[in-house]
């Protein structure tokens, strides 16, 4: 409950994101996130919040498919608004629980989960990445955002906010060997890319 009432607050603000930490577009996780992407994937984006990976997605790339969910209605009522705005046909939004979905298993081609991981504590964070992997084909791959703070003192100062705003979660998971927790669900890391403010993970099945 505690959540759903932070995401109502946060809803009408969460776009900000892009403007304060991700508006070097050369730079952004955004730019990351869509360079994996391939013109027809079926596209799965965990916790979509207001959709803003899903619509650069889509509008980059129509042929794709993208399905969006989240628990929150107020960020997906955000989110349908600006695909109204854009005339947006490719992508479905759905309010949805991450842990349990009703897609099938191995049915989707990339699986995004964009500054979700960090905000959660473990054991939900955990059943995230079970249901990631279990509607991920086998040759599929989750594209993880997660916020790397900055060492220069004047991205320090500007990304105070976010160290402050965030859960006891956050601080937590920013110290977690990423590679490990991940292979403890037969996930392996096999890219890494850092942007401002972030880094984006390309994480595949293990191979047997």
């Amino acid at each position: 409950m505690k959540m759903i009432s932070f995401y109502k607050i946060m809803s009408g603000f969460y776009d900000l994101l892009d403007v304060i930490y991700f508006r070097d577009y050369e730079n952004s996780p955004r730019k990351a996130v869509l360079e994996n992407i391939n013109c027809e994937d079926r596209v799965l984006d965990l916790c979509t919040g207001t959709a803003t990976n899903a619509i650069r997605i889509a509008q980059v790339l129509p042929k794709t498919k993208i399905v969006g969910v989240d628990i929150s209605k107020d960020m997906l009522r955000v989110a349908k608004g600006k695909i109204r705005k854009r005339h947006i046909r490719n992508v479905k939004l759905y309010s949805m629980d991450a842990t349990n979905t009703r897609f099938k298993d191995k049915c989707f081609d990339k699986v995004l989960l964009s500054l979700v991981l960090h905000e959660l504590e473990e054991p939900l964070a955990d059943a995230i990445l079970k249901e990631a992997k279990r509607v991920l084909k086998d040759d599929g791959r989750i594209i993880v955002t997660e916020w790397e703070p900055s060492h220069t003192l004047w991205r320090k100062i500007l990304f105070l906010p976010v160290h402050l705003l965030e859960p006891k979660s956050y601080h937590a998971f920013i110290k977690k060997d990423l590679e490990k927790y991940f292979g403890k669900f037969g996930l392996e890391v096999v890219e890494e890319e850092h942007c401002d403010y972030s880094k984006v993970l390309v994480v595949e099945k293990e191979k047997v």
